[in-house]
C-alpha cells in the first residue's frame, strides 16, 4: 500500500492576513518587526514572540479576538508527520 504525500494546511496567520488584503510588510512596519520576521512566523521557522501590546495591535489589525487568534501561525502540518 502507498502512502499519499502529507498536505500541509496553510498557515493561519498568512491566509488572514491575505483574506484581509495586507501584505507581510503592512504587519511588519505596524508591529514594528521585519518582514522576514513574519515570514519566518508564516512559515513555522520561528515562534513569535511579542509584548502583550503588540499582541493586541496584531489582533486589531487582522480583526481577531484573543480567543480567535491561533495558536500557532506557522505551516499547519498533518498529524501523521508528528509521529514519524
Amino acid at each position: 500500500m502507498t502512502e499519499e504525500p502529507q498536505q500541509d494546511r496553510e498557515s493561519p496567520l498568512k491566509q488572514r492576513r491575505e483574506e484581509l488584503g495586507l501584505t507581510q510588510r503592512d504587519i511588519a512596519q505596524t508591529l514594528g518587526k521585519t518582514v522576514q520576521t513574519i515570514s519566518n512566523w508564516e512559515t513555522g521557522i520561528y515562534e513569535p514572540k511579542m509584548t502583550p501590546r503588540e499582541i493586541k495591535v496584531l489582533c486589531r489589525l487582522l480583526n481577531w479576538t484573543l480567543e480567535e487568534m491561533p495558536d500557532e501561525f506557522g505551516v499547519v502540518r498533518s498529524q501523521s508527520e508528528d509521529n514519524d
